[in-house]
């Protein structure tokens, strides 16, 4: 079950993160682009906020986490998944399967998609990059995109893309890690909670790359990696 704590620090951070307003831009941009159906499953969902932005566009919008969750969400994991074969029109997982069995979450996924139906799949990328912030996190891997393609290889998905996200700050991740394991420090405070001059920096930058992702030129990596399959 997810801890009350980190589901606080969540949301504070989730509407004004630099990592969360551009993970949710590129989110809406590639729901447009390819044509994101109704109902939409929001699973592991967290405190909810982005679905109930979606809820109130008018979209028709579930959602649900491990718990706590606010309601009208409901508590479930991505594995056990208690909605009946070929509900729903997309489902968003969106940093969850690096969780949990990410063998029986993407099965999951498929078995409540309708043929024609959207996944987008959002997860940590380069494995190199592991430090404590992802064991704060409950991470059990991140991901190289072959890994991603592995997931879906026996399933009746077709991948549309898989991309990364947050490449133009790449680097800038990569250091930090580094400097992180070169002074023995392991409090990640600094990504979670930058100064607001280097948040508002850093989200201009990565709602920079959401846009021309969606216009065409996705970026090969990131420190997160973004999957959209089609169910056949």
């Amino acid at each position: 079950m997810i801890d009350r704590s980190r589901l606080e620090r969540i949301r504070a951070m989730e509407s004004g993160h630099f990592w969360s307003v551009g993970r949710d831009r590129l989110t809406r941009l590639l729901m447009a682009r390819c044509g994101f159906e109704d109902p939409i499953l929001d699973a592991g969902a967290g405190t909810g906020h982005f679905a109930r932005t979606l809820l109130e566009e008018g979209r028709s919008v579930y959602w649900f986490d491990v718990g706590p969750v606010s309601p009208p969400g409901f508590v479930a994991s991505v594995t056990n998944i208690p909605v009946r074969d070929g509900a729903v029109g997309t489902v968003l997982a969106r940093d969850v399967i690096e969780h949990v069995d990410d063998g029986a979450a993407m099965r999951e996924i498929c078995r409540v998609l309708r043929p024609g139906g959207h996944a987008l799949v959002t997860v940590p990328g380069w494995p190199s990059l592991w430090s404590a912030r992802d064991e704060r996190a409950g991470h059990r891997r991140r991901y190289r995109r072959r890994d991603l393609r592995r997931l879906v290889e026996d399933l009746p998905l077709e991948v549309l893309l898989i991309q990364g996200y947050q490449f133009l700050l790449l680097p800038a991740v990569i250091v930090s890690r580094l400097l992180n394991r070169l002074q023995g420090t392991h409090d990640p405070s600094h990504e979670e909670r930058p100064p607001p001059r280097l948040n508002r920096m850093y989200r201009g930058i990565n709602s920079l790359e959401a846009r021309l992702s969606a216009s065409g030129l996705p970026p090969p990596t990131g420190s997160s990696l973004i999957m959209v399959a089609r169910r056949i």
